[in-house]
Parts: C-alpha cells; structure tokens; sequence
C-alpha cells in the first residue's frame, strides 16, 4: 500500500501536470468506489493538491475537494492525449478531461482506493481523525516523546503504523525507521529510553525524506505518475535476507504484517 513518500510524489506530480488547468469534464467507470457526482462538480479549475496521511486532496474552485485514497493498487495516469493512456485503462474508475486536450485517470486494478466529493466542513472532520504529520514542524522529538508516554504497553511497530497516533507510516517505513534507530520492532514503547526515542524520531524523519527524493518505494505495483519508485534499492530490512551488515534477517508477524529486522542490530 503507498505510504506517505509515494502519496507526497504523486501530489507533487498533480501540482506539477494538472494545477491550474480547467477539467472540462468527468467520466466515472468504477460507481461503488467513486462518487457517480464528480460528474456534476465539473467544469471546475484545479487549485492545487496536497497530502494528508497518506490521502490526497485535489481542490476544485468553490471549495469542492476530491478526496483520494489510493487503497493497494490505486494510482493516476496523465497523458497529453486519451489515446496516449496506459495499458491498465480497463481497471479506470474515473477520468477526467482536461481543456488542453490532456486527460487525467484514476486506475485501481485491486479496487480497494476511492474518490469522494466533499465540501470544506466534511474534508475537515474526515482529515481531523489522523494523527500529526511526521515530517511537519509540530512533529519534534519532545512532541514524540510525549506521544509515546501515553503507551507505555504498545507495541512501538504496530503503533507507528497506527494512522490515528502518526499518519502516513505504513508497513514499510516502520520497518526501516527501526533498523536504523537500532530498535527490535517487538519492543514495548514502555522499555524504550529517550536517547532511542530521539534515534527513532530522526529516523521517522530521514527514512521518509530520503523516500520522497527517490519518488518512493517500488516492491510490487506501486508507481507514480512519471516512472516508478526508486527508494527500494536503498530498503535495509524490508523483505530482504539480510541486513546491510550481512547478519540474516528474522522475518516475524505482527498486527497482521509481515515484519523484516535485524535481531543483531535491533536491541
């Protein structure tokens, strides 16, 4: 599933092909997952794209927002032309024409994302439920600390992938913010001592910048709007056999997924 790394490049892809240009108009394919009224909120200007967690806003003029969650396999096609879409096409579930001629496509062969309309007081409370932004300002060692002190007997792995506590970590970025921060993702947030929490939060920090300067992750169907991911060939733990310093990697389960580390280097 993307997490914030690949989310943040594909908002930045959006501003980059479709901000200020007018969609003319909607086609919505895929009704049980995207809301059939897209239809009716345009023509409309795009205003700008942003990232919430591991959500993308597209704003639309009059305070009309696009809400969407690219669930698994969900991802967006832009071509200067129709005929110039992908081979996924058939998986479409909304595309939107734009004035220029060009043409933006929401695809989802696993059909687990979703596209919603929503007005400024619903976008508020759906994007009111995620926790702070990892890499925003408010997101400081001593806020982190303070966050984690709320539980003590939590799982630091499963809690860092919880949307509510800390949005935009997933399966992923979890994994390799421990190795890095020397931490056995099995631990108890309890058991862990400030300088490791320090170590963790600049992880958190470094993993995902270096993510997103790489336009993320690619291991199975992520891509983003321009190519694929890069950050994979930099992964320390993340579905390999053994870490960058050769010891073999314990593969274990936790909160339903798969978790990849290091039992030499993580303490």
């Amino acid at each position: 599933m993307p997490e914030l790394p690949e989310v943040e490049t594909i908002v930045q892809q959006l501003n980059k092909h479709i901000v200020g240009k007018r969609i003319q108009s909607a086609q919505v394919l895929e009704q049980k997952r995207v809301d059939k009224s897209i239809e009716k909120a345009v023509p409309s200007t795009v205003v700008r794209a942003w990232r919430r967690a591991k959500a993308i806003i597209i704003e639309l003029e009059k305070k009309k927002y696009l809400l969407v969650r690219l669930g698994m396999t969900g991802h967006f096609h832009y071509a200067p032309k129709p005929e110039s879409l992908g081979k996924d096409e058939k998986f479409a579930g909304v595309k939107f024409y734009l004035q220029d001629g060009s043409v933006l496509s929401y695809t989802d062969i696993r059909k687990f994302g979703s596209v919603r309309v929503l007005n400024e007081a619903r976008l508020q409370k759906e994007l009111a439920q995620f926790g702070p932004e990892p890499l925003g300002k408010e997101f400081t060692a001593t806020k982190f600390k303070e966050m984690l002190a709320k539980k003590p007997k939590a799982n630091i792995k499963v809690t860092l992938m919880d949307q509510n506590f800390i949005a935009g970590i997933g399966n992923i970025y979890a994994q390799e913010a421990l190795y890095h921060a020397g931490i056995d993702p099995k631990r108890k947030i309890g058991t862990l001592k400030v300088p490791e929490i320090q170590k963790l939060h600049q992880a958190i920090q470094q993993v995902l910048r270096q993510s997103i300067a790489h336009n993320g992750t690619t291991v199975k169907n992520y891509v983003h709007i321009e190519g694929s991911g890069g950050f994979q060939k930099y992964l320390t733990v993340y579905e390999k056999t053994h870490c960058p310093q050769k010891h073999l990697i314990t593969k274990v389960r936790m909160g339903g997924r798969g978790t990849y580390y290091c039992s030499r280097c993580q303490k």
